[in-house]
């Protein structure tokens, strides 16, 4: 299942390194992510063999020529803090260019980049302030807060209108933390 989910959307090579450091793909999947290597124009013998391997061949052996073709691509594993965001980036993406909503694409943030590793431990003051992140996560929660409130959290706005507010804000700060990560600004 979870394949099917990133064959809807075009991950780079380094991004599906990142999926797999992070847990998101699992070594039977090597060869999907040596395919999209190769589609990528890179070039290794190893990769080569990797990307004609079936999901039923011997996990080791996929393993192997994993760790043969990142070697000899000169690349080397991320580790799970620098796969996190990574992968973390790519949903951003997602979310600014109008593929995914904002507040579902935070959820994937969080579930699928984040949540691997313990960015908690590393904050200071506020939830993911270490990699700032604290804003676009307080937004998420104040989401999730205002859909299952019972009761109207303003007398100027309905909860609908707040929540769009919400919506709008999160793709503002996304934009924020994306130029904060060394990606450009979208449109």
């Amino acid at each position: 299942m979870l394949w099917a989910i990133f064959n809807k959307i075009k991950l780079t090579f380094k991004q599906y390194i990142a999926a797999y450091v992070t847990g998101n793909i699992t070594t039977s999947q090597l060869s999907k992510i040596a395919l999209a290597g190769l589609q990528e124009g890179m070039e290794s013998d190893s990769l080569i063999i990797l990307a004609g391997m079936s999901d039923n061949d011997n996990q080791f052996e996929t393993e192997d020529y994993f760790k043969r073709a990142l070697t000899e691509l000169g690349i080397e594993l991320p580790d799970k803090r620098e796969a996190a965001i990574e992968l973390a980036k790519y949903y951003a993406d997602e979310i600014m260019v109008g593929k995914i909503d904002p507040v579902d694409g935070v959820s994937k943030i969080i579930r699928k980049a984040l949540n691997s590793y313990d960015f908690f431990n590393e904050s200071k003051e506020y939830s993911m302030d270490s990699i700032d992140f604290q804003t676009i996560y307080g937004l998420y929660w104040t989401y999730d807060d205002l859909r299952e409130t019972d009761h109207p959290w303003s007398k100027e706005k309905t909860n609908d209108e707040l929540m769009k507010e919400v919506k709008d804000d999160i793709i503002k700060e996304i934009n924020v933390w994306r130029q904060k990560n060394g990606l450009q600004q979208c449109l």
